[in-house]
């Protein structure tokens, strides 16, 4: 397929499973709106579109694309409860798991999936040294996102070198990432100014440092993940 076909077929695709999202959103007690019926699809479509561009074949894709959707609906609980569900990222890894095994078997490279399961495990090797580091400032719902995060770096990467690489590279860009959006609600908290309702506030406290982490994971995963193609 063409690069513009896998683009409108990532697009597709996105609208469609963006919107069998939501009900799986709501079911963790996430508010409905109207801006999120759109912003949901709306992301799912931009995220899968640009994947199905710049990595330009069907095969591999295919599992980008599910750590795609995937991402959407953990960031979109993340950022309204500050929690990452077990029933989304231990299924995802699993379904990911599945498609790399049944396409590297039909393509004939089976070792793919060792590099795979390495940066996956490099990955969150790391999360939880960070996790024990921090005394739990950074959650075990980090920890586990890292997982499906590694298998597909892994995934795309080139080579174990490669991989492990676009591990370390999402894991400092997520911590920038995170830096500037740690500084930013800082900033609005103590203007008094609440952007989404922080479950964790208490009305004596308001806890002015807490955020959600799981989105900058998924920006800066997924940042490189679609940046390894171009550069390789």
């Amino acid at each position: 397929m063409s690069t513009a076909a896998m683009v409108i077929a990532g697009v597709a695709i996105g609208i469609v499973a963006g919107r069998l999202l939501l009900p799986l959103v709501w079911s963790f007690k996430v508010r409905d709106s109207r801006s999120l019926r759109v912003m949901v699809p709306l992301s799912t479509a931009a995220a899968l579109g640009a994947a199905g561009g710049l990595l330009g074949t069907t095969w591999d894709v295919i599992p980008v694309w599910a750590l795609f959707v995937a991402l959407v609906a953990v960031t979109t609980v993340d950022l309204f409860h500050y929690r990452i569900p077990n029933a989304i990222v231990f299924p995802a890894v699993l379904v990911l798991l599945a498609l790399m095994t049944l396409i590297s078997l039909l393509r004939h490279h089976p070792g793919v999936i060792g590099q795979a399961v390495a940066a996956a495990g490099l990955y969150g090797g790391i999360m939880a040294v960070l996790h024990t580091a921090s005394r739990g400032s950074l959650g075990w719902g980090d920890v586990k996102l890292s997982l499906p995060l590694g298998l597909v770096l892994g995934w795309v990467g080139s080579g174990y070198g490669q991989s492990l690489l676009a591990v370390l590279l999402a894991l400092g860009l997520a911590s920038v990432l995170g830096a500037i959006m740690g500084l930013f609600v800082w900033g609005v908290r103590a203007l008094g100014i609440e952007l989404l309702p922080d479950p964790l506030a208490d009305p004596d406290n308001p806890r002015p440092t807490v955020f959600p982490f799981a989105p900058s994971m998924a920006v800066a995963a997924a940042a490189v993940a679609l940046a390894i193609p171009v550069t390789s």
